[in-house]
């Protein structure tokens, strides 16, 4: 139906305008809104096929008290039950993911991002380093510097190791950190970020100097089972 009026409004103007600006005018203006009309429709079903309903047992639903497993972590392909303690909020321009801080039922924390782009993206963290715990370049060639950070961000190119394993990099830039998603407990830090298949480092900088980096291990979504969003 969409499609159908669309139709109906460029007849008629075929018919009002060619007398007035003759037909190669009216083909590029019709060609223009012949894409744009067609950019919006896709962007539409876009929006409602990713949209997902708010009482949906979906990882972009939990909140505080929610529980859900991940099944296959690590290289031990271990499974968790985890329950929501805290959900938090990183911002970057238009774009932003959520951390939950998790617990397995051990007393023990578990960090988990949560993306909802074009897809749903879920990582969990495997092991919080020290920026001195990854070589930097191809192989390593020792602990990457700050300097050489500022160069990867400089260049938007470059990887880091750790543990035999080469991370390229994919992205770099300013975020704000909201703590429990309150707008009023804004902190700015800079991210990097570098990957290989579904594992992935992370690096923050707080303020002029503190750094932290984190292991982590995309999940596939059949690898999680939301058991209930909330407390509630």
């Amino acid at each position: 139906m969409y499609l159908v009026g669309f139709a109906l409004i460029l007849i008629v103007i075929v018919a009002v305008f060619i007398p007035v600006i003759g037909f190669n005018v009216l083909f590029l203006i019709l060609g223009a809104l012949i894409a744009w009309a067609i950019f919006m429709r896709n962007k539409s079903l876009k929006e409602n096929i990713n949209k997902v309903p708010e009482q949906a047992l979906h990882v972009t639903n939990l909140g505080w008290g929610g529980v859900f497993e991940l099944r296959g972590v690590g290289d031990d392909y271990k499974d968790m039950t985890l329950k929501v303690l805290a959900k938090h909020l990183y911002q970057q321009g238009d774009f932003s993911w959520y951390e939950l801080e998790c617990d397995n039922g051990t007393d023990e924390k578990v960090w988990v991002e949560v993306e909802d782009d074009d897809e749903t993206t879920v990582s969990v963290v495997l092991e919080k380093l020290k920026l001195s715990d990854i070589q930097y370049g191809y192989g390593g060639r020792g602990p990457i510097s700050p300097i050489q950070l500022d160069e990867i961000d400089d260049n938007e190119s470059g990887s880091v190791s750790y543990k035999n394993r080469t991370y390229s990099y994919t992205d770099s830039d300013k975020a704000t950190f909201y703590r429990f998603c309150d707008s009023t407990k804004a902190e700015p830090l800079y991210y990097w970020d570098f990957e290989d298949g579904n594992k992935s480092l992370s690096v923050e900088k707080w303020g002029d100097s503190e750094y932290q980096v984190f292991l982590c291990q995309k999940m596939r979504p059949s690898q999680i089972t939301v058991l209930r969003n909330n407390e509630g």
